[in-house]
């Protein structure tokens, strides 16, 4: 039991699911500490809540602890893990400890899936906060409004349910959702049928008389003694009906089994959220919330952070907004939403995330900008890799420039920055998509409203 130990030390605590954890550890009253080896604001923010974080290494302070949680991208030669090991503290990966976390609640809801989980287990907890549900959500991160942060208690765990590394098969939920499969992370699993073979694992994790919320097609992923929930557009038990597009936004009809219950209209933009809204929706009504009710909580639901998040304006007129997207797939999501919005140029900007993901989807994604109207490259956020896992952003540049002459590589930010206050006009739109740090291609260059 976590609760056990009452100091604990997170290495790579900047990282959106180790700060969560670390800020649900200082609520129960625990002493936390944790380090990173990039300072960003997330350090700042943690020591307002009390919590002792800091860039760089501290062995000497990392021994001290009781009790240490790393992340996967942690080598096992790192100084504070090692001083800790030396120590004899209990050291545990960031996935067996998150199980470990679940196991104290009542219930477990783990979200799965290869897009849209941020979004709808942000979503599934603002309806729970509608309700005056006691709970505690682990969302990969940041909503823009407070109506999906945690309201405390022993209950309910409401969790991102991640297909890295295989880590959510570490969770034994009692209600589950898998929102959609796609081949993804090359640099743990060989192809999609190796993926969907972790999917399967994972629903059979699923506590025996409990439920999962699946997209139809993938609703042989459900094992004996479980109860299936479909959702989605075709017939299934939760479908989206008169889809409607209003000022960037949607609006539909939720049919639940045949029977029109709701109408929902959404605040946050992309038809992809019609169906992680239907999921939310699905999964409220396994805890016992009507679909009426999950829907009009829905409508004051404000987004999650870099999920289409708009950001602001260029001095030229541009409307700039950022994105999360990092796959092929949630790329042409996030041009196919944009693409319905401007009237004028649509200008992406992306920053490959990994090489083994740009080599494994080279065809992808070269394919998946066809809406956009220029695509500017910039360097590879390679997170855990190194060059020779896999293929460069140039390479890609390179791979796009034989097909469109709308392509150019942007060595840096301030290029960039240079070049879209050269090239953009009001009606545009600057899309910042990556799951890195191409957020900071704004700084300095956007204004609000």
């Amino acid at each position: 039991m976590f609760c056990d130990h009452r100091d604990i030390h997170f290495i790579g605590v900047g990282g959106v699911s180790m700060k969560s954890l670390a800020l649900l550890c200082r609520e129960r009253g625990m002493d936390v500490s944790g380090s990173d080896r990039e300072d960003s604001g997330v350090l700042a923010m943690l020591a307002a809540h009390g919590i002792n974080a800091y860039f760089g290494h501290d062995p000497g302070y990392a021994a001290t602890r009781s009790l240490v949680v790393y992340t996967a991208a942690v080598p096992r030669d790192d100084p504070e893990l090692a001083a800790a090991r030396e120590a004899g503290a209990l050291c545990m990966e960031r996935k067996a400890f998150l199980a470990l976390v679940a196991s104290e609640f009542e219930k477990t809801v783990a979200i799965a899936g290869s897009h849209g989980k941020t979004t709808t287990t942000a979503m599934l907890c603002a309806i729970l906060r509608a309700e005056g549900r006691k709970f505690v959500g682990h969302i990969g991160g940041d909503c823009v409004g407070d109506e999906c942060a945690s309201t405390g208690g022993d209950e309910l765990f409401v969790t991102e349910a991640c297909e890295y590394n295989r880590t959510f098969l570490a969770l034994k939920p009692d209600v589950a959702a898998v929102l959609g499969i796609a081949f993804d992370h090359p640099d743990c699993y060989r192809d999609l049928a190796e993926l969907k073979a972790a999917f399967r694992d994972f629903a059979s994790n699923i506590e025996r008389g409990g439920a999962l919320v699946v997209r139809t097609s993938e609703k042989g992923l459900c094992p004996k003694g479980v109860r299936c929930v479909t959702f989605g557009y075709s017939e299934c038990d939760y479908r989206a009906e008169d889809v409607c597009y209003s000022d960037g936004s949607y609006s539909f009809v939720v049919a639940e089994r045949g029977v029109r219950k709701a109408v929902c209209r959404l605040k946050v933009r992309g038809k992809f959220n019609v169906v992680n809204a239907l999921a939310a929706i699905a999964l409220a009504e396994q805890l016992g919330i009507p679909a009426e009710r999950s829907a009009a909580a829905l409508e004051g639901f404000n987004g999650v952070k870099r999920r289409f998040e708009r950001l602001g304006t260029l001095a030229t007129g541009a409307e700039v907004f950022t994105d999360y997207a990092h796959h092929p797939d949630e790329i042409a999501a996030a041009i196919d939403t944009a693409r319905v919005m401007t009237k004028g140029a649509i200008v992406a900007v992306f920053e490959p995330h990994t090489f083994s993901r740009t080599k494994a989807m080279a065809k992808e994604f070269v394919e998946c900008f066809y809406w956009a109207d220029e695509v500017l490259i910039l360097p590879t956020y390679a997170a855990r890799e190194r060059p020779s896992d896999g293929e460069s952003a140039y390479d890609l540049y390179m791979r796009l420039k034989a097909r469109r002459e709308e392509s150019l590589y942007m060595p840096d930010y301030a290029a960039l920055r240079s070049y879209l206050s050269a090239h953009t006009r009001e009606g545009d739109a600057v899309l910042l998509l990556g799951a890195g740090t191409v957020n900071g291609a704004a700084a300095g260059m956007v204004r609000g409203g």
